[in-house]
Parts: structure tokens; sequence; C-alpha cells
């Protein structure tokens, strides 16, 4: 469970001060018109908004600038973070702020019960937070997204994406760069996703909730699950690094059928290990066939020898006879394989089933299908392990 201290952490990082009021209120205190502000802002500004209850929609536009709406809250303030010299130059650093005057100065940060909608720059980095609502972010830079109970959409992020639910699910759709999720409560869907660089990874993780990597080519991914089924689909990046752990769900991995990779598991005998894919098996294990080790051709020592042809002086006692021409040669022995090597199966297995030794084991195997182009390692202490072919 310790792997999975971050995702029981986040509903501690994701609480907001305060107590998590019912979206139904924000319909009772609606403002009389629709609040609107904007400002100039640097095209790779940052932003932060943070609520207690209701929708944040943030959209990219092609402007330096800043544009917050909302039709709940009583005024929207801007307020600047940045150090500059010359207050009248666009702001890099913007706090987002939803005024409720009829709840005090003191109430500002992260108790306005308001959805807000805001354009921002593409090139922008947006911080936004909520208790209780929905988050939709789409078109910026780098996305940084908090929900104690509500669900977290993505898409067309450039660089970066960072995003946290307690109790509701996170979808990330067509973007690109290092991507970190973590869902106490729901699923996480990652589709159509690339590296910006070489370095970029994808970090996922649930305690309750299913994953799907679909068409992702970061060359490292992370997934972790306490109770939740994995599910990745799509082709293998060449030399990619690809990690699964999960305490009580299937493992399906959708490959097309030329994929190449090398695979280390970790499976609880209880469950099925099942292959569409020829595997090698590179060192022996309870699920695994196992070959004999070749035996010896030497004759018995009992067995009498030909009068006529003494054997050499240098050849063993138990050495095969020296072949004359009344007695036929022998076969050549075969080489008996040295103790010190392990013997690897070379037949493909296309479905394997653990041996039930132990229930309560692991079974470990080390495979290899194609040329071993990738590196597949799964720990799986109660589901079963699919390879599938596209």
């Amino acid at each position: 469970m310790k792997l999975f201290a971050g995702c029981v952490a986040l509903g501690l990082i994701l609480s907001l001060p305060g107590s998590a009021p019912a979206k139904s209120k924000i319909k009772d205190r609606k403002s009389p018109q629709k609040v609107e502000r904007s400002t100039a802002v640097t095209p790779q500004v940052t932003l932060t908004l943070c609520i207690s209850s209701g929708t944040i929609t943030v959209r990219g536009w092609d402007k330096n600038e800043i544009r917050a709406t909302s039709g709940d809250a009583d005024d929207i303030q801007f307020r600047r973070i940045d150090k500059t010299k010359d207050p009248s130059s666009p702001a890099n650093r913007i706090d987002v702020m939803i005024l409720e005057k009829s709840r005090g100065d003191d109430h500002l940060d992260c108790q306005a019960l308001a959805d807000v909608d805001m354009d921002v720059p593409a090139n922008a980095t947006v911080q936004v937070q909520t208790r209780d609502g929905d988050i939709r972010i789409s078109g910026v830079a780098a996305a940084y997204a908090g929900s104690q109970n509500g669900d977290i959409t993505i898409e067309r992020a450039s660089k970066l994406v960072e995003a946290g639910s307690v109790g509701g699910s996170i979808s990330l759709r067509d973007s690109a760069g290092r991507v970190t999720l973590n869902s106490a409560g729901g699923g996480v869907d990652v589709v159509n996703v690339k590296p910006g660089t070489s370095d970029d990874s994808i970090d996922v993780g649930t305690v309750s909730g299913d994953i799907l990597l679909d068409r992702v080519s970061n060359s490292k991914v992370t997934t972790k699950t306490v109770n939740g089924n994995v599910t990745m689909i799509g082709p293998l990046t060449t030399d990619g690094s690809y990690t699964f752990t999960l305490m009580g769900g299937d493992l399906t991995l959708k490959m097309p059928k030329d994929a190449s990779f090398k695979l280390s598991a970790k499976v609880s005998e209880r469950r099925d290990i099942v292959s569409e894919f020829p595997l090698k098996y590179l060192s022996d294990s309870a699920a695994t066939p196992t070959a004999p080790a070749p035996e010896s051709v030497a004759e018995p020592e009992s067995a009498p020898e030909p009068e006529s042809t003494p054997p050499p002086k240098s050849a063993p006692k138990s050495g095969p006879p020296k072949p004359n021409s009344k007695t036929p040669a022998p076969a050549p022995p075969e080489k008996a394989e040295s103790p010190s090597k392990t013997v690897t199966v070379i037949t493909p297995v296309i479905v394997a089933k653990p041996i039930i030794a132990n229930p309560y084991i692991l079974h470990r195997f080390n495979a290899i299908c194609g040329t071993g182009d990738s590196t597949i390692l799964v720990s799986s202490f109660g589901g079963s392990l699919l390879l599938k072919k596209l």
C-alpha cells in the first residue's frame, strides 16, 4: 500500500479550508448579471485560480490577455504576484480572485461559490483548484489541476500536465509532454499523448479506478493501482520502459502483431498468464516449461570391451569402445551442458497457465518476444496478465 500513499495523500493536498457546500447553493445566489474582467499579460504567463465550489473552464487563445467571466461572482480581481519595476508592463504571474462581497474580504481565497470561465494565452501555465466541481482545460502549455469531488478533463496541452482528483475521474487527450495523474476514486484515461522531449514520462496512479493508456508514445510509462484494471493499447516505443504495478486488477496489453519486447513479470499463481505472442522464456519458473539437462551417454562400467581393440590409455574407463570392423561405431555422444549454465527454453509458448504450487506465492519469469526492443515490467498480486494482438 505504500506504493499508493501519494493517491491517499492527494485528499489532504487538495483539501481546501472550510466546509464543502453543495453545488446547488451556487444557483441560489447568482449575481444580477455576468461579471467579466480582462488584463494584458505576457505570452508565458502563469495564472492561479482557487474556488470552493463550482466548475472551472480554461481555454487557450491567440491573445496576450486573460479574460475571466462568471455569472455567480460579485466581482473578479487580478492580483499581480510577479516582481517588476514597471507596473504598467504586462503581468507574468497573475492570481485570479473571485470576490463575494456578502461574505467579506476574509473569504476571498478559495471560498467562492461560482462557475468561472477563462480565456488565456496558448503558452500559459494554468494552476486551478476546486473542492466541489469539475475542471476543463484545453489548448494551454502546462496545466496543474486539482478537484476533491469532480472530474478533470484536459485536452491539447503542449508541455506538461499534473492533475489529481479524490472522488472523480481524469481524462487527458491529444497532448504532449510530461504527465502525472492520480485519482483516488475514479478512473484515468490517457489517449493520444506523445513526449515533448526525450525525458518526458507518464505516471498514472489510482486507488479504485481503472487506467486506460491508448496510443501513448512516451518512452517511460509507469502505472500503479490498488483495485483497478489497467489496459494499454498501441505500439511500443523503441527502448521504451513500461512498468505496471497492480494489487487486485487485470493487466491487458494490446499491441501490434510485430511488437518486440522483453517481459519481466511477477504474477500471482492464482491467476492466468495468456499470451497471443510467441514468447521465448529466458529463465525457469513454476509456470514455464522446464528443459531437462542433457544426460551423459557414456557406456556403463560393467559393459565388456572388445578384446581385439583395447581402449587407449588416455580414454576414461566409462568411455565408449573404439570402433573396429567387428563392432559397429556407436553414435557420437551429445555434449553435456555445463552445470553452471542455466538451461533456457527456446520453444515459443502461445498460452501459458501457471502451475498452482502455492496460492500465495508469486510466479516469476523473464521472456522475450522478437528482438526485445522495449522492456515491460509487471508486478500483479491479484490479477491476470493478458498479452493480445491488435
